[in-house]
């Protein structure tokens, strides 16, 4: 039994994952395999957790408090179609990054695509720097359709943000097979490719850290940071025993948001 320690760092979270394996990591077992230890509905569990940390992680790496969770939507009943609200997207994509191109700025972007109940309201959720916002606020068509900009929180929580962005959206069955983004099971969601990923490092947990936590003592923050949650997260495997969890968060960013609500 192996025990290993990853550290995620981000720019204003540091999260820990300490954990046993019966495989040794950064040898080649022939493939990944399947998780035979969780149910159904633990794996999904699991799996979500995993995602929206993921997503989070990703929102700290790449944007802050002075940047935006955008809405621009169409006027009711211009989309009967995804597709065509989709096509759109890209061409109003194609006009911001033209315009940030030519300002020397990044186009960034994580959002999602989404529409009412009725099936005529389609409207975009998008997270963007606040440069790139005001350009987007320019190039969006539809002024009476609808355009919102709430700034992300200034303690750089974005733990329910990631949740929402990633929430289980699916599209209509495509027969032709086609690979236009509109697949049974599809996400919604739309991300850049440029995006910051965070530094990720692995290796071997010493016994007697394993053996503190054990005994229920809290993992030591880093430098500048503060304890903002400590669990036995996914699991509790009949072979490979507790995972813990603890996450950081930077305690400059904390006494800001602190300062401002007072």
């Amino acid at each position: 039994m192996f025990t290993y320690k990853r550290v995620i760092r981000c720019r204003n979270m540091v999260e820990v994952e300490v954990y046993q394996s019966i495989k040794q990591v950064g040898k080649n077992y022939g493939g990944r395999g399947v998780n035979k230890n969780l149910s159904r509905a633990k794996q999904k569990t699991a799996n979500q957790i995993r995602t929206t940390r993921k997503w989070e992680q990703i929102i700290d790496c790449n944007f802050d408090e002075h940047d935006y969770f955008c809405r621009f939507s169409a006027p009711y009943g211009t989309f009967d179609d995804e597709k065509k609200f989709l096509n759109h997207i890209r061409n109003f994509f194609d006009r911001i990054k033209r315009r940030a191109d030519k300002q020397g700025l990044v186009f960034k972007y994580i959002g999602f695509r989404e529409c009412g109940k009725r099936g005529k309201n389609w409207h975009l959720h998008i997270i963007l720097s606040a440069p790139i916002a005001a350009i987007a606020k320019e190039c969006w068509y539809y002024r009476n359709g609808g355009i919102n900009f709430t700034p992300l929180y200034c303690d750089h929580s974005y733990e329910k943000l990631a949740q929402y962005i990633r929430k289980d959206i699916t599209a209509e069955k495509k027969d032709d097979g086609a690979d236009d983004g509109l697949s049974l099971g599809g996400k919604r969601m739309m991300a850049s490719r440029n995006l910051t990923r965070p530094v990720v490092t692995v290796k071997k947990c010493s016994r007697r850290e394993l053996r503190k936590l054990e005994r229920g003592e809290l993992m030591e923050p880093p430098k500048g940071f503060f304890l903002a949650k400590d669990e036995l997260t996914m699991h509790i495997s009949d072979v490979t025993g507790a995972t813990y969890y603890f996450k950081f968060r930077a305690l400059d960013a904390f006494r800001t948001a602190k300062n401002r609500i007072l």
